[in-house]
């Protein structure tokens, strides 16, 4: 294998590290930043480990997920001069030995501006927001009343607080470690001399107060040092540091090398940012490539609050299947469809109501996120084992129903009480309860499953979805105002009573067994081929409108943050392609979008089709 060349982005990184230089490196889409941060941090060990070790000190390198953890630490064999962790991980293992300084954060800082903010919401009458924000601030005062008893603070990775039991949430450990690093110089000494050396990877995804901070750590010339890693034009996330910069004396570093994509990606990716403009690089150079829109007549919307009705909505489907029709591209699984909202992905894949209940009313934030990440309670034990066991049966893959079984099912368990019993007497017994099961799947709710399953001891089921399908469903109308503090016994309820025709599709989806993700869900990805679609109408959210961001003559000007926002999205999705990029985008008027897309020089006429609907 050839040696690898530093480019020259790389070697201003090394020369910065020389001279105990602050820097941030701004490196665009397959730019290989993390390799140009995982070649930083090698130098550093090659020059500096032995100094370092010796007195006991890490090189902390600061990542966005758990996934790029490992990567990068892999990367570095393992290696323990460094301290590789996520950006909470990192800030509570500094934070969680100054309890005093926690304890005065939170009651001083935390719940104070928590409060605050709530009241902006009460203006005093009978709205729904205002009593909810009235609720809120009552149960944050006798939160604030009950932190005297709290022996000590504590972070388990949720994403929800509970102040009189002093458990804390992601929000509340980058506020409180922001506090402390603006607040307590002897939290900024003690971090810099733990770790002279401190990387922060996906730099535009960290949050304001603790970029701030750092720099504050790292303001003076020599060590501590801190480096960034990001690029402004991938930050996608609210009330982060998009536009990162270094401390003052600080070099800003411009990586302008693409490895990732063809240079008809590439081209077209200038095209629509001009801030650095990327050369297709090393064996991507050498790929062929292609980037088109199509530009689809869309129905102006007759539904309620500007939407699609049913009927409009099955015809935007059928015009989204005959776009990727005409590029060929209709019965492959190995093109990734990028969507702005996961309800247009449910929509498409069959899973719509559970879409809903899981994002309604019913469903609190905590629950929204679980039900996201495949972790909410109600879904697991069909994810991980009803689900699977089904589909297997059903595809006659024997083998694959008993390894499920043995897993995940506490009456095939290996160290269960069957465990004894023969082979044959266990294949047996399998194909009695699947069949059954397959036939409540089949033409019974999901309580029934869930119930046919805890009596056979089929599935691992947490004491709270135990205690759910035991107590008798409410009998009463959900309210807002009475029954928020219970909302989940509600989409239990709502949950139980649904066929599982959706489950299946739900549950492809969550495993990745689809073609289909959200634009959001693909950040740091990387593809083939990819259709990007637009239909601000279906999308229904409000923070974006990429019509108007990209005919801003024909559709009129998105607002200051649907421009920002948008952007970044499109960007990050655009520059998910290696090789084919498709633009699909649903406009009421093809042609003059088609006009101003060539004049706006993003792209060239015979990169532009139009669709029009059967007549």
């Amino acid at each position: 294998m050839a040696q690898r060349i530093p480019t020259a982005a790389d070697q201003a990184v090394t020369d910065c590290l020389d001279a105990n230089q602050s820097f941030a490196l701004i490196a665009g889409a397959g730019s290989g930043k993390t390799t140009s941060l995982v070649d930083a941090l090698a130098h550093i060990r090659s020059q500096r480990g032995p100094e370092l070790r010796q007195n006991s000190q890490r090189v902390a390198c600061i990542t966005y997920t758990n996934r790029a953890v490992e990567v990068i630490r892999g990367r570095l064999g393992f290696d323990e001069l460094y301290q590789v962790s996520t950006l909470h991980s990192f800030l509570w293992g500094e934070v969680l030995r100054f309890q005093k300084d926690i304890r005065e954060a939170v009651q001083d800082h935390r719940i104070p501006s928590l409060i605050a903010k709530a009241r902006e919401d009460d203006n005093g009458g009978g709205s729904q927001k205002a009593i909810k924000a009235r609720a809120k601030v009552a149960r944050l005062e006798a939160d604030l009343a009950e932190l005297d008893a709290v022996s000590a603070f504590v972070y388990d990775d949720v994403a929800f607080s509970n102040y009189s039991t002093g458990q804390l949430s992601h929000d509340d450990i980058v506020d409180i470690a922001g506090f402390l690093l603006a607040n307590r110089p002897n939290f900024r000494r003690l971090i810099g001399y733990r770790y002279p050396f401190v990387f922060v990877d996906e730099a535009q995804d960290t949050f304001e107060p603790i970029v701030a901070g750092l720099n504050q750590t790292c303001a003076n010339d020599g060590l501590p040092l801190i480096g960034y890693f990001g690029d402004p034009w991938q930050q996608i996330y609210e009330g982060r540091a998009g536009d990162f910069q270094p401390p003052a004396g600080g070099t800003t570093i411009t990586k302008t090398e693409n490895f990732r994509s063809a240079p008809e990606v590439v081209e077209f990716l200038n095209s629509f940012r001009t801030d650095v403009q990327q050369v297709a690089s090393g064996e991507a150079s050498q790929l062929a490539g292609s980037v088109a829109i199509r530009l689809v007549q869309a129905e102006p919307p007759e539904g309620p609050r500007r939407r699609y009705t049913d009927d409009q909505l099955r015809r935007a489907l059928i015009a989204y299947d005959q776009a990727l029709a005409s590029w060929g591209w209709n019965d492959r699984d190995d093109v990734i469809q990028l969507f702005l909202v996961r309800q247009m992905i449910a929509r498409r894949l069959g899973f719509e109501h559970l879409n809903r209940l899981f994002t309604g009313n019913l469903a609190s934030q905590p629950a929204q996120e679980q039900y996201e990440a495949g972790e909410h309670y109600l879904l697991k034990p069909v994810i991980q084992t009803i689900g699977p066991l089904v589909e297997a049966h059903q595809n006659q893959d024997q083998r694959q129903v008993i390894d499920t079984l043995r897993a995940r099912s506490p009456f095939y368990s290996i160290t269960g009480p069957n465990a004894g019993r023969s082979l044959k007497e266990m294949i047996d017994q399998s194909q009695t309860h699947l069949d059954r099961l397959v036939g409540l799947w089949q033409a019974g709710t999901i309580k029934q499953v869930f119930e046919f399953c805890l009596q056979n001891d089929l599935i691992k089921a947490s004491d709270r979805l135990r205690s759910q399908i035991r107590r008798a469903p409410r009998d009463i109308e959900f309210d807002e105002a009475i029954h928020a503090e219970e909302k989940g016994d509600w989409l239990a309820d709502a949950f139980f009573e649904m066929p599982t025709g959706e489950l299946i599709a739900y549950i492809d989806f969550i495993l990745q067994n689809t073609p289909y993700s959200t634009q959001h869900g693909v950040k740091g990805e990387e593809f083939p081929d990819v259709v990007v679609v637009y239909d601000d109408v279906e999308a229904g959210w409000y923070n974006y409108n990429f019509t108007r961001l990209l005919t801003p003559q024909t559709a009129g000007e998105p607002t200051d943050g649907q421009r920002e926002r948008g952007r970044k999205l499109a960007y990050v999705s655009f520059s998910r392609a290696r090789e084919n990029l498709k633009v699909l985008l649903f406009t009421t008027d093809p042609n003059a979008c088609k006009n101003e897309l060539i004049e706006r020089g993003l792209f060239d006429e015979s990169q532009i089709s139009i669709q029009v609907p059967d007549t």
